[in-house]
């Protein structure tokens, strides 16, 4: 059999995609606005861009694929520094990388506040006349004891131009954030009014953006057809419902999929590849058979069934209709009355809540003619399977 996954690296977090599917317009309009404000023909300037929005949201590929649109327009006469604050923690650590992404050989030790920032502007001026700047996760500066000396230089940052007799040389900054909490807790108006220009809040992603980013993810890096719109509808629902929308997360649990599809030497990614993927995750607590026995013989006899329903469609989905077909035969095996369609629907609801997120019970086409019950479960189910019947049995002998 083929390999699924044929561009590895378009999985990646570092991966900078031609397209953000979503986020298309906030991207155009940040990428024509600092190319604007880097057109002017003289002078110089400071404009800041702040971003924030929850974890996976999406903020820093945003960020970074408008510094590639930038580059793309004013080539060498643009310099783009990226740095992680998070993983610097100090201004000094900050200040040092973007110095060395200008130019490895100048010195990153040893200086001050304000002396590197002077030896930031003037060899980002001999090399060129615009500096983009991108700040992420620029609140964990602001953690610890950094908080003064931070605004500090967010405020020397901004207004360095001023001071200098620096002409046709413009900076841009974006900073990112998860909350703007930040903002108005360390930096005073002053600050605020000269660092940042503009804010853009990116909400967090719904199952329809995920699946809209999955599909064009799968598309680069999988060979054609090799997982349906079905799984993928499924993977962008879990995301969305049980990992807070968060589109890094997605990506990793699609290449994670197609990864053990292919160790399983499958020519496609099906639904319980996705199941093996969350579970090697870790995002659903383990299954607790103190858990499925407190659900009671009824429901774990409704929960097989949607488990069979599962496994003979071979669908990320399926209906309460389809469901209760297999509920019938199972009722007949345990000897149980089966109960009527409210009833069911009030078990599955149950132990959606009492599983948390292990199972999902969601009505589609609501408000409309002919809305369905569909039920997912987020597992594999071959060894859910077996935990039932086990308590089933043990509850026989």
């Amino acid at each position: 059999m083929g390999k699924i996954i044929v561009a590895p690296e378009t999985l990646d977090h570092s991966y900078i995609p031609e397209k953000l599917p979503t986020r298309e317009k906030v991207r155009n309009e940040l990428s024509y606005k600092i190319s604007q404000f880097f057109s002017k023909v003289s002078g110089r300037g400071f404009r800041g861009i702040h971003i924030w929005g929850s974890v996976g949201s999406g903020k820093t590929i945003l960020s970074r694929r408008v510094a590639e649109d930038l580059k793309s327009v004013f080539g060498r006469r643009l310099i783009v520094c990226y740095v992680n604050c998070r993983f610097s923690r100090r201004v000094y650590r900050v200040l040092a990388q973007i110095t060395a992404q200008i130019s490895p050989s100048l010195p990153q030790r040893g200086l001050s506040k304000d002396e590197f920032l002077e030896l930031i502007f003037l060899a980002a001026k001999e090399q060129a006349q615009r500096l983009l700047i991108i700040l992420d996760e620029i609140d964990s500066l602001f953690w610890g004891d950094e908080g003064e000396k931070a605004a500090d230089m967010l405020y020397s940052l901004s207004r360095y131009l001023e001071r200098t007799s620096l002409d046709n040389f413009y900076v841009a900054t974006i900073s990112i954030s998860r909350t703007q909490d930040f903002l108005h807790k360390w930096l005073d108006p002053a600050t605020r009014a000269s660092f940042i220009h503009e804010t853009k809040f990116l909400d967090k992603y719904g199952s329809k953006e995920l699946l809209e980013i999955l599909k064009y993810r799968a598309t680069l890096a999988f060979r054609e057809g090799t997982i349906s719109e079905d799984s993928l509808s499924f993977l962008a629902s879990f995301v969305a419902n049980q990992a807070y929308g968060n589109a890094r997360i997605a990506i990793d649990l699609l290449r994670l999929s197609g990864e053990i599809a292919e160790h399983l030497n499958e020519d496609s990614i099906k639904p319980e590849h996705i199941r093996l993927a969350i579970k090697e995750y870790a995002l659903i607590p383990a299954l607790d058979m103190e858990k499925l026995m407190g659900l009671g013989r009824h429901k774990l006899i409704l929960l097989l069934a949607v488990i069979l329903a599962l496994k003979n469609t071979d669908k990320s989905y399926v209906t309460r209709t389809t469901v209760q077909r297999y509920y019938q035969d199972l009722c007949i095996e345990y000897g149980e009355e089966p109960r009527k369609t409210t009833q069911i629907w009030r078990y599955l609801k149950e132990i959606e809540h009492e599983l948390g997120g292990i199972i999902e019970v969601v009505v589609s086409g609501k408000n409309q003619r002919g809305r369905s019950t569909r039920i997912s479960i987020n597992v594999p189910l071959d060894i859910f399977e077996k935990n039932i019947i086990k308590i089933l049995r043990k509850w026989e002998s």
